[in-house]
């Protein structure tokens, strides 16, 4: 009887801990350099769902070899910024440091792509009752690294095309 108890608390315990669990963190965002310069972000939820929180958080890359998938480990991102809105942002695509006046943001340190920094776009997007982010990370020379018509996307550099295929075998 013992053993059995047991077992079902430890059954009981891990589905708790499985029911608790991160969104999915999917690659739904882009970016890119346009010709002028500007740092460019493409953020596209999946069909029929929207963004309600989105953030830019920027760390020295030498804190990333510490750091987890979810961002810096320590210190105070010198570039960034981050949204709320109880409107639903769908696909849009906007200067990176430049975010539509009429989301509400609140900006931190200098607004401009800065070497020697690891960059993280996300937003939060509800799907009924589940949940994902959508996530790219970079650096000023990955964007640099970029050939015209190229984004930065899941960790690697391809064309628009590759990112809407990639995008629609997400969703």
């Amino acid at each position: 009887m013992r053993r059995g108890t047991t077992g079902l608390l430890g059954a009981l315990v891990g589905l708790g801990l499985l029911c608790g669990c991160s969104p999915a963190r999917l690659p739904l965002v882009a970016v890119w350099t346009s010709p002028d310069g500007t740092a460019v972000a493409r953020v596209q939820p999946c069909p029929g769902d929207h963004a309600a929180r989105m953030d830019l958080l920027s760390w020295d890359e030498r804190e990333s070899d510490d750091a987890s998938a979810d961002g810096p480990s320590g210190g105070a991102a010198d570039s960034g910024w981050n949204m709320w809105s109880p409107a639903r942002i769908g696909r849009t695509t906007f200067p990176l440091f430049e975010p539509p006046d009429s989301w509400q943001v609140e900006t931190a340190g200098t607004q401009a792509l800065l070497p020697g920094r690891t960059y993280s776009l996300s937003f939060f997007g509800p799907r009924g009752s589940d949940t994902y982010d959508g996530q790219v990370h970079f650096t000023a020379a990955d964007l640099a690294s970029l050939r015209p018509g190229q984004v930065w996307a899941d960790d690697r550099a391809m064309n628009r095309a590759a990112f809407a295929e990639l995008v629609a075998d997400t969703c």
